[in-house]
């Protein structure tokens, strides 16, 4: 018997082609300036399914929502196992778990060591998604930042080297996803995200309340505040012995002082 998933609300499409793998359950973790990691238990009545097929390669579940609509989760398989298999009065179904993670995880596998010289922090980072043959990220900066005479990558993953350069700027991303891929957004504003309809604004509703809600609310918030340094120096010497100072200020008397190393 064939198993198709063409009424199914969640759809699991995969270059193995329709019906290959059906979805049975999902967990996920997402977050601004961080990675997303989807793990996904799949069957199939297929048991011998070979990895090399799928990893490296993207993967898309399909949510239908209740106004029809459709939410992806798209990435890109990294990890691949065979869980086992149980059997009922029609068929053998064997259990899968696909790791999906985004394609700027790939970066952590590589390392470099680099100069770039008369360029900015986003150039350096675009720069670093091209030459590994990356082109689904968009740019939506508010800002203008300036140019770097020289940045040195020195022995870093090329993730660790853009995600140093986005704290040292203040930037971070986050991903959109469509069917068949996920856009990395580099942005430094909250207006790089687009507005949902209907969550202009969010109630708050007591957690104690015992009233069923019938949409989505807040019950609970909490807020923090510490003590930053205030002033940043950054020390120089171009190798001719003439030493140089910058400073970056804000209201405060802390200081934080350090010696360029690239």
């Amino acid at each position: 018997m064939t198993y198709i998933q063409g009424t199914r609300l969640i759809k699991v499409y995969s270059p193995l082609g329709p019906d290959v793998l059906l979805f049975h359950d999902m967990t996920g973790r997402e977050r601004l300036g961080g990675l997303f990691s989807y793990e996904l238990d799949l069957l199939s009545t297929v048991g011998s399914l070979n990895p090399d097929q799928l990893l490296g390669d993207r993967l898309d579940v399909a949510l239908t929502l209740p106004d029809d609509s459709v939410r992806y989760f798209n990435g890109v398989v990294c990890r691949f196992a065979q869980l086992g298999a149980t059997e009922d009065e029609r068929r053998t179904l064997v259990h899968y778990r696909v790791t999906l993670r985004p394609w700027l995880w790939l970066l952590t596998r590589t390392a470099n060591c680099r100069i770039f010289q008369k360029k900015t922090a986003p150039d350096i980072i675009v720069q670093v998604f091209r030459d590994h043959g990356f082109t689904d990220f968009e740019t939506r900066l508010t800002r203008t930042y300036p140019l770097r005479d020289y940045c040195v990558q020195y022995r870093e993953s090329d993730f660790n080297f853009v995600s140093r350069l986005m704290e040292e700027e203040g930037l971070y991303y986050f991903f959109e996803h469509t069917r068949g891929k996920h856009t990395l957004i580099l942005a430094d504003a909250a207006a790089a995200h687009p507005k949902m309809p209907g969550y202009e604004s969010i109630p708050y509703f007591e957690p104690n309340n015992s009233t069923r809600r019938e949409r989505d609310h807040l019950y609970a918030w909490s807020f923090a505040r510490a003590i930053q340094p205030g002033r940043y120096v950054l020390i120089d010497d171009p190798g001719n012995g003439s030493w140089t100072c910058s400073s970056v200020r804000r209201a405060g008397r802390l200081a934080r002082r350090d010696a360029a190393a690239g």
